[in-house]
């Protein structure tokens, strides 16, 4: 097999120009601080302290080892192990090395063939067809071919089936006919641009359909694909165990050897509190460890760890703003909201040397304009003026009531065990400064997500991990009120429009403006507060090497070794 995705027909010419991850449509990011951590870290650090995206601070090992066992702490523990399922990032932090794609997106942000030899999409964008390999089997021994790829897509569309994020990675799809065993051909009601993306997204890989349905609930721990590495078992509030897969005898898209990974096993060992998980490291306890804070990272290197980060991808850290809760279904609270939180502040005192301050709904990688950068200046005197256009009078206590009511913000934190992220707790004091009454609801995951799916709250934290610009639908379209992960509950005809209208332009010039007036739409209409764009960061003892990364921002172990 080729590197290269070999096109049986031509793209159409402007739809050729988004198989590279819709490149034209995305600005760098500016030159000043790098991205951020993957959550917001307890306290600050040293300036500087941070080594560029993808970079390690010590030279990885030049021969890879056969064998051995590498334990990785992360920070929480995943809802589910189906990533058809899941709404969750941690999920594809091991799912993308047990798991394959159609396609594959490189950290060139370029599609290579995985599952797919080949590809071919229509003039009108609405049917893709996938040439397969006929050289793959699932981890339990059956086939992969055109009729796995329709049980799949097929699933995750299934009214009884609770899809997670892989469902908007769907949207319009009218069913996939298999013309012969290793042709799948997909079809889509209206044009899905996106779908070229979405391919390779860590959403929708593929599972066996045999073991699936025989799995029954057993899926969610132990789900069977056809990657490098399988998932052997999940200790609930311990650990997941994959090991090597020895029937996998192809190379995948980003590794530099033939066959399974080097390391027979790999734990992803549960460590909610971040000095903890440090500490595991440090001691090795662990060998690898991700979420760090900044004042651990430059303690970390001294001691001879090597640090490895990459730039999230999607929509970065941000707290949605409930619009049918009051008083946040008022827009000149929203907007105060927005003029009352620092976010300089925020990157100072919780991300300082490894974040910078978000200006969108989307990361400044995905999609950068001078117009959103100068949006909402932290500026307590506007927020008031706001406050007092809508009725809200400065109180004794200085909460701020209007009709004998207090100005109260209710924010919904999640808590995987390690307490909930600080940022929470900065933001509920920079609010108090305008009049604010902030409590913040922290709780466990299952309750959390229940409250955002009945918008109970006025605000909550999320990021959304893609490599496309049409990940503003599973955040903003009315259809996802009540799922995932519309969590502010908007329902705007001229969003679901504009929405709409992404999914189907092929030009990406046109494309990127559709995109950069929806995001200011949206942040006039201040349903979202952008907070900072991140970075994934890895520490890892200086015996191990071969971290590498997806364009999806993933770690992928397969090339790990210990000497």
């Amino acid at each position: 097999m080729g590197t290269a995705v070999r096109l049986v027909r031509p793209l159409p010419p402007a739809l050729a120009a988004l198989s590279l991850l819709l490149a034209a449509c995305q600005s760098q990011p500016p030159a000043a601080a790098p991205p951020a951590a993957t959550s917001a870290p307890s306290s600050a650090g040293a300036a500087g302290s941070t080594p560029a995206a993808g970079s390690t601070s010590q030279p990885a090992a030049a021969a890879p080892t056969q064998g051995g066992t590498v334990t990785i702490g992360v920070d929480q523990e995943p809802p589910t192990m189906d990533p058809e399922a899941s709404p969750s990032a941690i999920t594809f932090y091991i799912t993308s090395s047990t798991g394959e794609t159609l396609l594959y997106v490189d950290q060139s942000r370029k599609i290579q063939p995985w599952l797919a030899q080949s590809y071919e999409v229509s003039e009108d964008a609405r049917t893709f067809t996938f040439h397969l390999r006929n050289d793959v089997t699932f981890q339990d021994g059956t086939p992969f071919n055109a009729a796995a790829v329709k049980w799949n897509l097929d699933r995750v569309v299934d009214p009884n089936y609770k899809a997670g994020g892989a469902l908007a990675q769907l949207t319009g799809y009218q069913g996939t006919d298999t013309p012969d065993d290793y042709t799948a051909v997909v079809h889509f009601k209206d044009p899905f641009v996106p779908f070229l993306i979405y391919a390779g997204s860590p959403y929708l890989p593929m599972l066996s359909p045999t073991a699936t349905q025989q799995q029954a609930d057993q899926v969610n721990q132990t789900p069977v694909m056809s990657g490098p590495y399988k998932i052997d078992e999940w200790v609930p509030k311990d650990h997941i165990t994959i090991s090597r897969w020895d029937g996998y005898k192809r190379r995948a898209p980003w590794s530099d050897h033939d066959g399974p990974g080097y390391l027979d096993k790999v734990v992803w060992k549960f460590i909610p509190e971040p000095g903890t998980r440090s500490a595991t490291v440090e001691s090795g306890e662990t060998q690898v460890a991700t979420v760090l804070t900044p004042q651990d990272i430059p303690r970390l290197q001294s001691e001879g760890l090597q640090i490895s980060s990459t730039p999230w991808v999607g929509m970065p850290f941000m707290m949605f703003l409930t619009i049918t809760q009051p008083p946040t279904d008022d827009a000149n609270v929203r907007q105060a909201v927005e003029y009352g939180i620092d976010r300089d502040a925020l990157v100072a005192a919780l991300y300082q040397g490894i974040g910078q301050k978000a200006i969108g709904p989307l990361a400044a990688i995905m999609l950068d304009d001078p117009s959103l950068r100068a949006m909402y200046p932290h500026d307590t005197t506007k927020a008031g003026q706001l406050l007092d256009q809508s009725g809200w009078s400065p109180g004794s206590d200085g909460i701020r009531t209007k009709n004998g009511q207090r100005l109260t913000f209710s924010m919904n934190a999640i808590d995987y065990g390690g307490g909930p992220d600080q940022s929470n707790q900065l933001i509920q004091g920079q609010l108090r400064q305008i009049g604010m009454d902030v409590s913040i609801k922290a709780q466990a995951r299952p309750p959390w997500y229940e409250d955002n799916y009945k918008c109970a709250n006025n605000g909550m934290e999320l990021f959304l991990r893609s490599g496309e610009l049409d990940v503003l639908d599973a955040a903003f379209d009315s259809t996802n009120v009540g799922g995932n992960f519309n969590w502010s509950c908007l329902k705007d005809p001229s969003v679901d429009s504009m929405l709409q209208q992404g999914r189907q332009e092929t030009d990406a010039t046109k494309r990127q403006q559709l995109y950069l007036q929806l995001e200011q739409k949206l942040m006039d209409q201040a349903v979202v507060v952008p907070l900072v764009d991140q970075l994934s960061v890895f520490a890892l003892r200086p015996n191990v090497s071969g971290l590498k990364f997806s364009g999806n921002s993933y770690p992928l172990i397969t090339d790990m070794s210990t000497k």
